[in-house]
């Protein structure tokens, strides 16, 4: 089932949104969150909202109910308000029963065989990928050996039930989302709410993608109309190759497809400092990001980098740890051309990255420059019980700062901490970055605290 023009017109509005969504909206999703443009994005659109606290709790997990109200606001559907009754379970003119009985009734969902929805249970992600798939109306077939091969995790069965939604999502670029592109899926993890925003988000935007191809090639006169299908498999073989496994060091050029993303893997066997540079190519409009994840066992990455943008340039100079890695470019203007090159460098001044934090001690400031060609320093803290902290650098204005909880931190039900803030900072370590916003010729001097 496809959508209608009324909720394409919607769906595009969605999208256009992550353009008004250039400050962080919430003090746990701020500039530089793994999820913070799905996020806000979906927040301005009214498809996503924050918690009456003011934050949006992105490692919050999502219930069956709450995915569906998700997916029905996100395509404008409204559900039959006569869509009642429909399972034991579901309680009676409750907020949730509309969306799950209108659901169930055009059978995106299904029930338990014990006729039960459980809409209070959290959705894991091969769940919410079929909710996603059914309510948006992405096409799902069935798959032979051959494709199955294409879901290639060590924890997926090639015969669950499953598969064929992984392959398409794969497929229409709805996944991997950032941090989830390892060898493992974990498929019954629970889902959380910035992993919802990505995956809604990455879906919306696969299907407008489809659909304006299939609206140009229905204008196309049936004497074209072959040679139109022909381009048309070749440009989404084209977007379907926007992740390339390469060795280390590299270089590369390409033309992004809209404004989807364009993902590079490598590995590294020792330690090294490492330049990048992306770059749109001479006459091409708009900007470029980029961001370096360290990808984690656990389908997660706990590391990960954020470019330096300078007008159509972005550049990372990373001190980085043997393991795999994941580039992902992203521009600004659709259809943009762009190089890449990735190579060690012997200019990195020993605070580079995770492997080379300074110690920040609680109650003692610490003074550091930003000289030129420098882009970020790097500081870590250890909370050997909960504690409440703010962590303060002088003239925030004119720097970044993140934190990042590492893997020893329980992060469930746990909101982000951010500079400038006070926080209840759970036991485990964090890594502390300050970046800089000038120019990258110019030297910046600061004070850090945590207190």
């Amino acid at each position: 089932m496809r959508v209608s023009l009324q909720t394409s017109l919607f769906l595009s509005g969605v999208l256009l949104a992550t353009v008004a969504a250039a400050a962080a909206i919430f003090p746990d999703v701020p500039a530089g969150h793994l999820y913070e443009e799905p996020i806000n994005a979906l927040v301005n659109a009214g498809v996503l909202t924050g918690n009456p606290d003011g934050y949006f709790y992105p490692s919050r997990q999502v219930n069956r109910a709450e995915m569906l109200k998700m997916l029905y606001k996100a395509t404008g559907k409204m559900p039959d308000a006569g869509s009642r009754a429909c399972f034991s379970d579901v309680e009676r003119y409750s907020w949730y029963e509309d969306f799950v009985c209108d659901a169930a009734a055009h059978h995106y969902v299904e029930g338990y065989s014990d006729g039960t929805f459980r809409p209070s249970n959290a959705v894991n992600r091969v769940e919410a990928l079929k909710m996603i798939t059914q309510v948006i109306g992405i096409p799902v077939e069935n798959i032979g050996e051959r494709s199955q091969q294409v879901v290639k995790f060590v924890d997926v069965s090639t015969s669950a039930w499953y598969t064929k939604y992984l392959f398409a999502a794969y497929v229409k670029g709805i996944l991997p989302i950032a941090g989830q592109d390892t060898s493992r899926f974990y498929p019954d993890w629970p889902l959380l709410r910035g992993e919802a925003a990505a995956m809604i988000y990455n879906a919306l935007k696969a299907d407008l993608t489809e659909r304006r191809q299939e609206s140009s090639a229905s204008s196309v006169s049936s004497a074209s109309s072959s040679s139109s299908s022909t381009s048309r498999r070749s440009s989404s073989s084209s977007s379907a190759a926007s992740s390339f496994d390469v060795p280390f060091p590299f270089e590369s050029a390409g033309k992004f497809t809209a404004r989807m993303s364009v993902t590079y893997r490598f590995s590294l066997d020792r330690a090294a400092v490492v330049s990048t540079v992306a770059k749109l190519q001479s006459g091409q409009p708009g900007s470029i990001s980029c961001r370096l994840y360290l990808m984690a066992d656990s389908g997660f990455s706990f590391e990960y980098f954020i470019g330096f943008q300078e007008g159509s340039t972005c550049t990372l100079k990373t001190a980085l740890k043997p393991g795999n890695y994941q580039l992902q470019l992203q521009p600004t203007s659709a259809d943009t051309t762009f190089s890449v090159k990735a190579e060690t460098t012997t200019t990195g001044d020993g605070n580079d990255g995770f492997g080379e934090t300074q110690t920040l001690p609680v109650n003692l400031a610490r003074t550091g420059t930003l000289a030129p060609g420098d882009y970020q320093d790097w500081y870590t803290f250890t909370v050997p019980a909960t504690q409440t902290l703010q962590i303060s650098v002088t003239d925030s204005t004119q720097l970044t700062c993140l934190i990042y909880p590492m893997e020893d931190v329980d992060l469930y039900g746990f909101s982000g901490p951010a500079c400038g803030q006070r926080y209840e900072y759970q036991p485990g370590t964090y890594v502390v970055s300050v970046g800089r916003m000038f120019p990258s010729d110019a030297r910046q001097t600061y004070t850090i605290l945590a207190q």
